[in-house]
């Protein structure tokens, strides 16, 4: 049996992003109003219409619905950490499909965690029995080994631990500016790519690639503990908090 390992931060957005509707009121007058229009109802069929199919398209019977909550560990590292996000307007719906989807498709929080890190925990721990799959069109869920599940393209795709590995250390060189930490100064996606291809300690590379920026071994590790999506390593069972990347 296998259970998907739904990341449910992007599905609630999308649903209640794609419910909202644009009304002009007043059409014969010369200046109108206009107001956004969301109805809950339509959340409702579109957030079953996708877990239907996810079903149908996965074979999966168990779904687990991931949420990030709303303290993150990784702001007590780094206080701009998603800082660019702050002014963003959210869906009118957001709340109304988070609450909708964590009580009808077993949702799943935990203190200070991101729904990327629950995912990396679950699906590389022995918490659930059989198989696991990582549902997500997020790249970074691509530092988690295993069987993943693209649910836009409708593909199945494998990470081994040696890829799952080079992702998390290309991603500490990039940066992301979504999450808004930058990286190593002056590397981009092709210099990352030819900095790290075919390199044996990828960690002490990153090192000297920030040193090389004028920059510290600290600051390596702040960025690699900000871009590190958790795995069952790096998290504290018994004291419910992360263990943070110490790159050894």
């Amino acid at each position: 049996m296998s259970t998907l390992l739904v990341d449910a931060d992007v599905v609630a957005y999308q649903v209640a992003f794609s419910t909202e509707e644009p009304i002009r009121w007043g059409e014969k007058e010369e200046f109108a109003i206009w107001t956004l229009h969301s109805d809950e109802k339509d959340c409702v069929r579109k957030i079953k219409d996708y877990y239907h199919d996810l079903k149908q398209d996965t074979q999966c019977k168990e779904i687990i619905s991931a949420f990030s909550d709303k303290d993150n560990f990784r702001k007590e590292i780094y206080p701009d950490y998603k800082l660019n996000r702050t002014k963003q307007r959210k869906p009118l719906t957001l709340k109304f499909c988070r609450d909708y989807i964590y009580e009808n498709y077993n949702g799943f929080i935990r203190p200070r965690l991101e729904a990327d890190d629950i995912l990396g925990i679950l699906a590389t721990s022995d918490i659930i029995k059989g198989n696991k799959i990582i549902c997500s069109i997020d790249k970074d869920l691509n530092q988690i080994s295993g069987l993943h599940y693209n649910p836009t393209a409708k593909e199945f795709y494998g990470i081994t631990k040696k890829q799952a590995d080079y992702n998390f250390f290309y991603q500490c060189l990039v940066g992301d500016p979504t999450d808004n930490y930058k990286g190593a100064p002056t590397y981009g996606e092709v210099k990352t790519k030819k900095t790290l291809t075919k390199k044996k300690n990828l960690w002490g590379v990153v090192k000297d690639c920030f040193k090389q920026q004028g920059l510290t071994e600290n600051d390596a590790l702040i960025q690699a503990r900000l871009a590190r999506i958790l795995r069952n390593t790096d998290y504290d069972f018994k004291k419910k908090q992360p263990i943070l990347w110490s790159g050894k």
